[in-house]
């Protein structure tokens, strides 16, 4: 009796599971999916619209009397901030797959997901004129749980949403 527990607790030991392939370990999978563009849309994505409503507020960047406040991956809202207890909200730059900005001068650059755009925007006409555009200067952007999204060579990731 002993010698046949000792054979089937080593059994039970050796087995990693019951049935098929003890050495085949599952595929991670993201619980986001890519919201994918291709590369001619993405590019001529860049609108000045009026002003939205905030959906998911990210860095936000004063610059005199301009405030830009980031709606992460879908762009970024312009505020008169001549007046900081009284920010007013003045347009929305929609860039899909924007997260970060900086200002040097009146000249504004943005990441739009893998480029670096240059924009300049006239408060006094409340006009926005894309200067330049840096192509894969960044990566395509990771899922939130750190995936890798499968798209082809013009196609670029702008979002992730839950599966």
């Amino acid at each position: 009796i002993i010698v046949i527990s000792f054979f089937l607790v080593q059994s039970l030991f050796q087995s990693c599971c019951w049935t098929g392939d003890c050495n085949e370990i599952p595929e991670p999978i993201s619980s986001f999916k890519p919201i994918i563009m291709d590369r001619t849309a993405f590019e001529s994505s860049v609108k000045l619209l009026p002003s939205q409503n905030l959906v998911k507020s990210g860095k936000i960047y004063i610059k005199d009397d301009l405030m830009l406040l980031n709606d992460v991956n879908k762009g970024f809202h312009v505020y008169n901030y001549s007046n900081p207890e009284n920010p007013v909200k003045i347009a929305f730059i929609e860039i899909p797959g924007a997260t970060d900005v900086a200002i040097r001068n009146s000249t504004i650059y943005i990441n739009q997901a893998v480029d670096l755009v240059t924009l300049n925007y006239n408060s006094n006409t409340n006009t926005l004129t894309v200067l330049s555009r840096n192509r894969n200067i960044f990566p395509q952007k990771r899922s939130p749980d750190g995936f890798v999204g499968n798209y082809a060579e013009n196609q670029i990731i702008v979002n992730w949403i839950l599966n």
